[in-house]
């Protein structure tokens, strides 16, 4: 695997860390200021948006196995997700998902622009 890939892939390893974390500030570094968050209900959320609703709905995400393709300084990433999320005085609820996302790199840094989850039927 590229160097390139590799670094997309960390990225998603410190998104998903700094979301179970709570960790908002990370969270917000790792996504570009115009990142865009399709829900699964086709909701779509600005990045401030997106992480006002981590900040009310904790998460804990869990990935599979994530095929990279880089195209110059874009990279799509593509593969499962199952989502546990907990909200205050609620059973936790669990969404098994494919999701697909683009990263773009820029001033020699990656960061995520774009993210869409599609649920599986088995958790609809």
């Amino acid at each position: 695997m590229s160097d390139a890939a590799n670094e997309v892939l960390d990225l998603e390893r410190r998104r998903c860390a700094a979301i179970s974390a709570g960790d908002l500030s990370a969270l917000a570094d790792i996504l570009a200021d115009d990142y865009q968050h399709v829900m699964g209900t086709g909701v779509l959320e600005t990045k401030t948006e997106y992480i006002d609703t981590i900040r009310n709905g904790p998460r804990v995400p869990e990935r599979g196995e994530l095929a990279v393709r880089l195209y110059g300084n874009a990279a799509v990433v593509v593969g499962d997700i199952i989502n546990r999320i907990t909200y205050p005085g609620q059973p936790t609820r669990v969404i098994n998902a494919t999701v697909t996302q683009v990263a773009v790199k820029s001033s020699g840094r990656w960061q995520f622009v774009s993210f869409q989850i599609t649920p599986k039927r088995d958790s609809v």
